[in-house]
């Protein structure tokens, strides 16, 4: 995220397909610059961010493209969708960008088919994003959680459950995954079925620690995810973005075990 040219900070996304095309999925402080639940700015700068710069990793390189935050079509209005219902409330907002569809392939988007697979406390999840905006080579970090909360029990009236998981500050936006190697797993309906392949299933999105000094997490559940992006489907202005080069900007730099110590 930046205010021009200026770095704020970094975190995560990812991009989900609908009925309509592709829309990216990311936490709404990330785009606001703001703390969700009390709107207090996140940089101690104060600074807002008015556009961001989304890198899409492959194994042959990265791909940029640069977001204007408000809308090309209203500047008076924000470029991402809300929740129809929670509004801004949810920590999580979607921005269509079909556009893309010719980049992000088969293998680059997360499908939002219907939960297959029951939810308990203490199941281990997987948080994969960027800590601290470092890339491992081109892909994300995969960081290990377990749930802490009922999943099925909404956490003061959100539709969150949390997870206890040592986050870092990039991560916010990510996509939590429940993952099956191949063998015997049981299904929704309690039946033993044999995965021929490794089974990655959406089951939220991560949006943050509840406080610094704890490592519980706080999930969006899956249907809040479905939810907006039918909205987005319905009221989203397909956004054009303007391709960019790394070099032009002051970004994070890499992760290396040299310059982390």
């Amino acid at each position: 995220m930046y205010y021009d040219e200026q770095f704020i900070a970094s975190g995560t996304c990812f991009f989900v397909k609908s009925a309509k095309g592709i829309s990216l999925i990311t936490n709404r402080h990330n785009f606001t610059g703001r703390d969700n639940f009390t709107n207090k700015p996140l940089s101690k700068t104060g600074a807002i961010p008015n556009n961001a710069v989304v890198a899409i990793p492959s194994i042959a390189g990265r791909v940029q493209y640069r977001i204007d935050l408000r809308n090309q079509l209203n500047e008076n209005a924000d470029a991402w969708v809300e929740h129809p219902r929670l509004l801004a409330k949810a920590d999580i907002v979607a921005l269509p960008c079909n556009e893309l569809k010719n980049i992000i392939f088969e293998d680059k988007y997360i499908d939002l088919g219907e939960q297959q697979y029951s939810l308990q406390v203490g199941m281990e999840l997987q948080v994969i994003g960027f800590p601290f905006g470092a890339i491992s080579g081109p892909f994300a970090v995969w960081s290990k959680g377990f749930i802490a909360t009922e999943p099925d029990v909404d956490v003061s009236d959100l539709p969150v459950y949390l997870i206890d998981v040592r986050s870092r500050p990039g991560q916010s936006g990510s996509p939590v995954f429940l993952y099956f190697k191949k063998g015997q797993i049981e299904n929704l309906q309690g039946d033993i079925v044999v995965a021929k392949e490794h089974i990655f299933i959406l089951v939220g999105v991560y949006s943050g620690r509840i406080r610094n000094d704890s490592d519980l997490g706080i999930v969006w559940k899956k249907e809040v995810v479905r939810e907006l992006v039918a909205h987005a489907d319905v009221v989203g202005v397909q956004h054009e973005m303007e391709k960019c080069k790394f070099k032009s900007l002051i970004i994070w730099p890499d992760f290396s075990f040299q310059t982390s110590i």
